[in-house]
């Protein structure tokens, strides 16, 4: 059995708590973007943990949630950022465009019957590997929305994170954000390279602990900047 999913189901779900609880104390349109995006995080690696062959296996149902959740989240996670960094209107554009491909990805994810006999084959092998195999299982008529999605929204989260950090050197906590974003994708990349499939949730857990602990970090900036300003106003005869 592949323990690793499990792993980043539990930090996902305590991102997407801390995440709400941040919404609940600020109410910033962009925090509630991000706790849906952890959230669906944390449903798709549920989902990763739950098709061990020890545990439900490669079960149509719970490949079409993976698949369905997994490209969306970046998406929201990229829209979020764009809250931060340009104007409310250029933002609202940009997340009306990733809810439409993400409602399209979802819509067509779910109608679309899944070749369950490439489903199947694609899980004889390691976990890591068969998720990236089973995406044949899907047309491009699907999967054509996934990978608009992230590429989209995965350039925006880092390309914006990188952006934040050179308006401000004082925000060190945007190369997390960064190392966070780049980790999934590179751990596919890698487990191809050296053909270890763990590589794909090793680097899956590593980056959901980054992207959380930038937000830890981006938190406490935001706090003992807004104290400082505290402070001076209070001081300020």
């Amino acid at each position: 059995m592949n323990i690793y999913p499990l792993f980043t189901t539990i930090v996902a779900g305590a991102f997407t708590f801390s995440l709400f609880k941040q919404y609940q104390e600020r109410k910033k349109f962009h925090q509630l973007l991000w706790t849906i995006a952890m959230l669906a995080y944390a449903i798709a690696a549920l989902m990763e943990f739950l098709m061990n062959g020890d545990i439900f296996g490669p079960t149509v149902w719970a490949f079409k949630v993976y698949y369905v959740l997994s490209a969306p989240l970046v998406g929201m996670l990229g829209a979020g950022v764009m809250y931060l960094l340009v104007d409310k209107k250029k933002a609202d554009i940009f997340t009306g465009i990733m809810a439409l491909l993400s409602l399209a990805l979802i819509v067509t994810g779910f109608m679309q019957p899944i070749n369950q006999v490439t489903l199947v084959d694609a899980f004889k092998g390691p976990l890591g590997e068969a998720f990236h195999k089973a995406i044949h299982a899907y047309t491009m008529d699907v999967r054509r929305y996934a990978i608009a999605i992230n590429i989209v929204g995965g350039l925006t989260l880092i390309l914006g994170a990188v952006y934040s950090f050179i308006r401000d050197r004082r925000r060190t906590y945007n190369a997390f954000f960064v190392i966070g974003g780049l980790l999934p994708g590179l751990g596919g990349t890698l487990m191809g390279i050296f053909g270890d499939p763990n590589l794909f949730f090793e680097f899956e857990l590593l980056g959901t602990i980054f992207l959380y602990a930038g937000f830890v970090y981006s938190d406490r900036f935001i706090k003992n900047r807004d104290e400082k300003i505290a402070e001076r106003l209070l001081a300020d005869p």
